[in-house]
């Protein structure tokens, strides 16, 4: 998942990956790292990543080791993916 540093970048990151598919873009997990590039939100591997808390409509988010920000809808769909 990523994890962006603060709330406002996390927004910024979701907003950033809506606008592309809404041009069209058809997102996939390339373009979103390119994106999140931009806004400097890491990918994080975790298969424990809980929310602890809620600003500004976006949520804090750790694994109790790492602790980042992310749109709802990104966890939503973090905890919503497909078993490996």
């Amino acid at each position: 998942m990523f994890l962006c540093r603060s709330p406002v970048v996390a927004n910024d990151f979701w907003t950033d990956l809506n606008n592309a598919a809404g041009v069209g873009v058809k997102l996939n997990m390339e373009i979103a790292r390119n994106i999140a590039q931009k806004s400097a939100c890491p990918f994080v591997t975790s298969s424990n990543l809980k929310p602890i808390d809620f600003v500004a409509g976006q949520m804090a988010i750790t694994d109790g080791k790492v602790k980042g920000w992310a749109a709802p809808q990104l966890y939503i769909m973090y905890v919503n993916r497909p078993a490996n």
